[in-house]
């Protein structure tokens, strides 16, 4: 004798607790993301208070500034914009309340050669970005993102970032980086400071 088919009903209510229970384990990530979102929106809609650094580096080919973002006394966001050497350079913003980083934007820049010859003899280049997007919990990446473009006309690269999808980040190892720069920063007061969080071994 073949088992009685179940009633469809009764099937869904045996799965609702599962899918109920998943929804609730997935909320809290998203939660953590939302609020990160508004305190964000929070510190870009503020009227801040900036100091600006600048720096080069007499042992390594880095320079760049570095700013700092005060809402009253309370440091909120760091931009620093650094090349090091010809062929690459990064602006990165790091978000923080109170002290804790929770958010970190970064754009970083390269250029290469293509191995083609133009008309007018020179070589050819092509110019890539990669964004990076990380909020962060309690010292923990709970998401990162990126995006990226690569065009052999330079001007070409905004448009094609704004079509461009956030995905899960392929480069680990560059997130790592851009949040143990984000917790170094917080200590720059000087441009000794800012060569310091850039350099210091990972």
């Amino acid at each position: 004798m073949s088992p009685s088919p179940i009633p469809r009903r009764a099937l869904f209510l045996s799965l609702f607790p599962l899918l109920l229970a998943s929804t609730v384990a997935a909320d809290p990530v998203e939660a953590k993301i939302s609020a990160i979102r508004a305190l964000y929106n929070e510190i870009e809609g503020a009227k801040l208070r900036t100091k600006k650094i600048e720096f080069e580096s007499q042992d390594e080919p880095l320079s760049g500034t570095c700013t700092l973002h005060y809402r009253g006394d309370e440091l909120v966001k760091i931009h620093l914009a650094y090349g090091f050497g010809d062929h690459g350079a990064s602006d990165e913003y790091h978000y923080y309340d109170r002290g804790s980083l929770f958010f970190v934007y970064a754009s970083d820049g390269s250029w290469g050669f293509t191995g083609e010859t133009l008309p007018n003899g020179e070589s050819e280049t092509v110019d890539s970005v990669t964004e990076h997007r990380l909020y962060l919990g309690d010292g923990t990446i709970l998401r990162h993102l990126e995006k990226k473009a690569s065009s052999k006309n330079p001007e070409s690269l905004k448009g094609l970032l704004a079509k461009a999808a956030n995905s899960p980040a392929q480069d680990a190892s560059r997130g790592i980086q851009l949040v143990r720069h984000g917790q170094r920063a917080i200590a720059i007061r000087d441009a000794a400071g800012a060569i310091a969080a850039l350099t210091a071994p990972e």
